[in-house]
């Protein structure tokens, strides 16, 4: 598990099948635009002593470049976002492939199969996260691979996260790669059952 420090907020996608709970938790309905979204954020952190959440979780379904947060959050509806600088330190997607880059080059990796049966052969994860980084101003954590934890439980105890699988890069608010993490992946795609091997019980 990882704890996230408080203040703290969470936003849930509707179509997650995980919830997770923080100092403030919020749910977004598929019709909420980025700017209801950002505007959520922001009358949050304006009740927070100081004025500023310390992380902020983004709890969705996602693609290479995309995520799939009330009407979607990509490189072309991200401009709201920008209201954020000043009142998010850290934001943290949770989903999977946000910061993928999607093509040849890494069409062998494990997950590859995985990509491939659901047409998931395009898209600059990197490129998305670095611009939204900067963007925010925040620190902005975000996997590469698939995140298997909506198969083992469907909520977490207040204040955490379950470990992500695969790759997991932070970028700083210049944009920059800052650190990166290699948790165990998922692998061993079935077509057939839709299913994946499952490295941890979290």
């Amino acid at each position: 598990m990882i704890t996230i420090t408080s203040p703290s907020m969470c936003l849930n996608d509707a179509r997650s099948n995980r919830i997770y709970t923080m100092d403030v938790t919020k749910r977004v309905s598929a019709t909420d635009t980025q700017r209801e979204i950002v505007d959520m954020v922001v009358a949050a952190a304006s009740r927070v002593e100081g004025g500023k959440i310390e992380n902020l979780v983004l709890n969705a379904h996602g693609s290479p470049g995309t995520f799939h947060i009330g009407t979607g959050l990509s490189s072309s509806t991200m401009s709201p976002w920008s209201d954020v600088r000043d009142k998010v330190f850290k934001i943290w997607f949770r989903g999977c492939l946000v910061a993928r880059i999607a093509g040849e080059h890494t069409s062998s990796h494990g997950d590859g199969s995985y990509l491939e049966a659901r047409g998931l052969n395009s898209g600059n994860g990197h490129s998305f996260i670095s611009a939204f980084a900067r963007l925010t101003g925040c620190y902005v954590v975000a996997p590469t691979e698939i995140q298997s934890a909506a198969r083992q439980r469907s909520s977490y105890p207040r204040g955490q996260l379950d470990s992500y699988e695969g790759l997991l890069l932070s970028y700083d608010p210049q944009g920059r790669i800052s650190w990166q993490q290699r948790y165990p992946s998922l692998h061993s795609y079935n077509n057939e059952t839709g299913t994946v091997r499952l490295p941890n019980s979290e």
